[in-house]
């Protein structure tokens, strides 16, 4: 009998990068999966309490790194921002206890000139997030967001509909403060 496999086994970037983050953060109080049946749809990675046999399920959705304009170095002054553009079923519908976003940050050494980009993280639940996109986005046939990060200040915020409803302030939710909610549930 002949079988054909697909190469359903190895993660994507952004995922392996957010495992990556998921395992610094937790270290030995828990264990980061990927699912191996390419069925199931909407869910990129588990992370389980071996002790109490807690699991706790994660859609990932990266953005590319994006070069700050003028204008937002004027207005932000540090950090960097992503987009992400998602249907509004995909959030309503997610069958994951969490949605996690990575933004990669560009950051600017002044003293060496180098640029480095740092990923970053903003972890929330999609009830959460269809909450607030119900009040305060605006759908766009879709949502789309345009998350910054300034990592010097610990600061995360929406600004893709900010002339018609204002900025999204996510703090709460931006790497290890947002992880938190998932220790919690642990």
């Amino acid at each position: 009998m002949t079988l054909s496999y697909r190469n359903f086994w190895s993660m994507n970037v952004d995922e392996s990068i957010v495992s990556g983050i998921l395992r610094d953060y937790f270290k030995k109080e828990a264990e980061i999966f990927m699912p191996l049946n390419s069925q199931m749809k909407g869910i990129d990675l588990g992370i389980s309490n071996l002790e109490n046999k807690k699991l706790i399920t994660i859609q990932v959705k990266g953005s590319k790194s994006y070069e700050p304009t003028k204008k937002e170095k004027q207005d932000f002054i540090n950090g960097s921002g992503g987009w992400f553009f998602i249907k509004e079923e995909t959030i309503k519908e997610c069958p994951a206890d969490y949605f996690i976003f990575l933004i990669y940050v560009i950051i600017e050494d002044t003293k060496n000139g180098r640029r480095n980009i740092e990923p970053h993280i903003f972890t929330i639940k999609p009830k959460e997030l269809y909450q607030i996109c119900k009040e305060k986005k605006i759908l766009h046939k879709n949502y789309s967001f345009y998350i910054w990060v300034n990592p010097q200040d610990k600061k995360c915020f929406d600004h893709r509909d900010k002339k018609q409803k204002g900025i999204i302030d996510l703090d709460k939710y931006l790497d290890d403060l947002g992880l938190e909610q998932i220790k919690k549930e642990f």
